[in-house]
Order: structure tokens, then sequence, then C-alpha cells
């Protein structure tokens, strides 16, 4: 085809007329499909999506629509004008035109709102094969399996690629002797983070689980980071704060990112509610509306692993302690504070490609077992935590039993509560709320009156003082 400028002359492009978007949309769609007519460009939870040649990226609108002004520059169409005679005209994109002409791209490229990154999809974008799990390599889709490389194609609907290549022999003994220092008595430490970082690859969210990290300042929290950022790619990682999480646009930087490293992990003050129901949101693997600024609303499930590096165990308010159970915690104890190995982030550089191999290793136990591994030292952290987010989580923990057979007065678990949270230095707060805490924690929880001779006591079925039942604490 000809782009000449109408002035000169020449001749240029001919589209339907403006007035039929619809139209002038299928005209430029082979600009949007490879070779072999599969689409590059799709339209996809309010976003532009492009094949980039090993995954597909978000493309800011802006630049769809400044590639659509040039791209209709030089082009015509004919306009009828008296007996029936047409006459060239200039297409001449404006804001409308070119909203429009957008508008219909979308709608002949759409791709349901219902695929969840990544998917095989046919060339109407509904899924249509199953190959297992697929890491994308710069040199081609490595189906787990059996360690098979297929072709790269946008029939491959993902949002990350490794950008290395999937090399069979590649080792990374500098990488394991890194390890073997940070936790020479856990092995199975090391096992829970090679299955994260199999996991962090897969593109898999079925786990539902949080990587945290906690220890002093060089113990190789930010080393084990900067590899793993490596290994998916500058471009497939957020790094926003934790209380910017509760923030009003605080997770428009997720979106289609796969992992999200949150550094000095801790939050001020104690209204941090948002915080947890977003953190169990998004590991949850549930859908949610996100706020973009100056953009279209943002619905769907988002594909972003949650990795937090601490120094200390964060705190998070939560009645139900059930945020302390998303966490798959790696604790450090040694510090290099002062005895850093400052060619160590390069060696490790160098052996990225066999890196991959020892993370795709972990995701192939990760299929076989069908969980992450939980280290001993995680169960502790994990107790801690719970109780700290949620007091009377530990109370019923240490003086209580649960189950179909029990019950207690209202008033008896309320006047335990209150001695429990004296000696603890928590406080008790009101009935009310204690009982709304209590069913957080114990749903099966009911509120009964059984008839205790002429009158009827208020009392919890499913729960008693272990005291009452001739138990020890």
């Amino acid at each position: 085809m000809s782009d000449t400028d109408t002035t000169t002359g020449g001749e240029c492009e001919e589209l339907p007329a403006p007035s039929n978007p619809l139209a002038v949309a299928r005209r430029l769609l082979p600009d949007w499909q490879s070779s072999n007519g599969r689409l590059t460009c799709r339209r996809w939870r309010g976003s532009w999506m492009r094949w980039t040649g090993a995954h597909w990226r978000e493309v800011d609108e802006a630049q769809v629509r400044a590639g659509m002004y040039e791209r209709l520059e030089h082009t015509v169409y004919r306009a009828p004008v008296k007996d029936g005679q047409t006459e060239q005209r200039p297409w001449a994109p404006t804001k409308q035109k070119i909203s429009n002409l957008l508008d219909a791209l979308g709608a002949i490229t759409l791709l349901p709102t219902d695929t969840d990154a990544p998917a095989w999809i046919d060339a109407r974008g509904a899924t249509d094969r199953d190959e297992g799990t697929i890491v994308a390599c710069a040199n081609g889709l490595l189906r787990i399996r059996d360690r098979e490389l297929l072709p790269h194609g946008p029939g491959f609907f993902n949002l990350v690629s490794v950008p290395f290549a999937y090399d069979p022999a590649a080792r990374a003994p500098t990488w394991e002797r890194f390890l073997a220092q940070i936790w020479p008595d856990a092995p199975d430490a090391i096992a829970a983070l090679q299955e994260w970082f199999g996991y962090v690859l897969s593109g898999r969210t079925d786990q539902q689980k949080i990587m945290l990290m906690v220890g002093p300042s060089r113990s190789g929290k930010g080393t084990i980071a900067r590899v793993l950022k490596e290994l998916v790619g500058k471009d497939n990682l957020a790094g926003p704060t934790l209380a910017g999480l509760g923030t009003n646009f605080g997770l428009a930087t997720l979106v289609g990112k796969p992992l999200a490293v949150i550094s000095d992990a801790r939050l001020a003050g104690n209204d941090n509610s948002q915080v947890v129901e977003r953190l169990l949101t998004i590991s949850g693997e549930d859908t949610i509306d996100i706020d973009r600024k100056y953009r279209e609303q943002w619905t769907g499930k988002l594909p972003t692993r949650l990795m937090l590096l601490s120094n200390e165990l964060p705190h998070f308010g939560d009645s139900s302690g059930v945020i302390a159970r998303r966490f798959v915690v790696l604790s450090m104890t040694v510090s290099w504070l002062g005895k850093e190995d400052t060619g160590l982030t390069d060696r490790l550089a160098d052996e990225m490609p066999g890196i991959l191999n020892w993370a795709l290793d972990g995701l192939a136990r990760l299929q076989r077992t069908g969980r992450i591994t939980e280290p001993a030292s995680s169960r502790d952290a994990i107790t801690t935590m719970q109780d700290t987010a949620s007091p009377t989580s530990a109370f019923i923990r240490e003086r209580c039993t649960t189950g179909p057979t029990t019950s207690v007065p209202v008033d008896t678990l309320w006047n335990a509560w209150r001695e429990w949270a004296e000696d603890n230095g928590v406080k008790p707060g009101t009935k009310q709320i204690f009982g709304r805490n209590l069913l957080s924690v114990v749903p099966q929880l009911a509120l009964t009156r059984p008839r205790d001779g002429d009158s009827r006591v208020r009392t919890y079925a499913g729960i008693a003082l272990r005291s009452a039942l001739g138990t020890t604490d």
C-alpha cells in the first residue's frame, strides 16, 4: 500500500468513511495480526495488550492513539457528492474519530474478561488447549511436565517471560552455597524458597500464599529478592509499600504484574484493616475493582504474588487471625553486616540460567506435593503473628476448647477474657466487640438461652473454658 500525501498528487490508501468505524477497524485489523493470522493486539479488562514476541504486555492507551493518528494521517475515503458521484477526501483523524475507531477495534479484538493469564487462547479468545504448566523463556515456551520447548506465539496469553534462555545443563553452585549459609540447619526453608520461585514463574496463584522473609539487616533478604526480580524480569515487577496498598490508587501498580516485592514491610498506626483486606483479596484470588488515575476502572483477579521483606514480624490487626495463615515465613538469624560479599550479585547474575533450573525443580516438586513446604521455623512465627493480629485467637488457644458439645455462659467467658486481657496487656474492649471477634475466630459459635431453673442464661454454644472441663492451661 502507498501512503503518499494527497497534496503531492500521489495515491493514498483508501479506507471506509470515518462514519463507519467498524468497517475501518476490519480493514486495519491485519496490522494487528501475525503472519498466520493470530491477533497480536487485544483488548482485555479495560487495557490494550500487545504481544512482544515472548509474552503479552499492557500498552498505554496514549501510545495506541498516537499510533493510530500516525497510521491514518495520509489516508482518504470517498464521500458522496451531487448526482450519485463521490469524491476523495482526507480521512483527517480527530479525537472523536480515533475514539470511535478504538471502540470498534476493542470490540473485534476483545479477550473475554474471565480469561486469566496464563492461558492458551484461540482466535476468538476462548481457551483451546491444555499443555499443563508453561514457563515462557527467551528461547521458547517450556512445558514443565516433560521440559520440552514449544515455539513462542500469540496463542499463549502470558504476562511473564523469563529473560533467559532455558539450558537444561545449567547449574547454580554459588546460589546453592549462599542459601546453605543462610539456612545451614533448615533445608525445609530452602525447599520452601525453591518452590516459591517456581510458583512465581509458573503464573499460578492457587496456593493463596504470601512469602514473608524476616531477619536482621544484611541477612540475605535483599539478595534473594534481587535474584527473583532478575528471574521474572524488571518489567514484570511492582514495588509498592505496605501502607500504600490501602490507598485509593494503591493497587493500580499491581495490574498485570506477577510479583510485588514489599521491602521494609511495616505499618504505622492501629487501623490497617484496609491493608489486611487487600492482602487477603489479592492472595485469595478474589475479583477486585481497581481505580486507576485518569483511566477506566480495572476489574479482575490480580496475578500478583506478594513477597514481603521485614526486619521484624509485621503487626496486622485482624480479629479472625486468618491473615497470619496466608504467610510462608522464612526466618533468617545470621547478619553479614560489615562482612558483605560485594561481588556476590555479579556472580549470581552469571548463574541465572542455573537458578532458573533450580526454580523449575521447585515447581516440579510443588506440582507433586500440591502445597508449598511449611518450614518448622515458620510455624512459631505464624502463631506469633496470629496472636498479635488477633488477641482473641490467642485467648481461645490458651484458655478455651471448642466443639459442638461445649458451652459456657456469656458472662463467665467475658470475665475470663477480661482477666486474660489484663494479664497480657490487651485492651478488653466491650462485651459486644468481644462477641464479634469470637465469631470471627470460631464461626460455628452460637448464642443460646438455655433454661436454668426459672431463668434463661445467655450462653455460647461451641466453646468452653478449659478449667470448666477440668483441664489445665
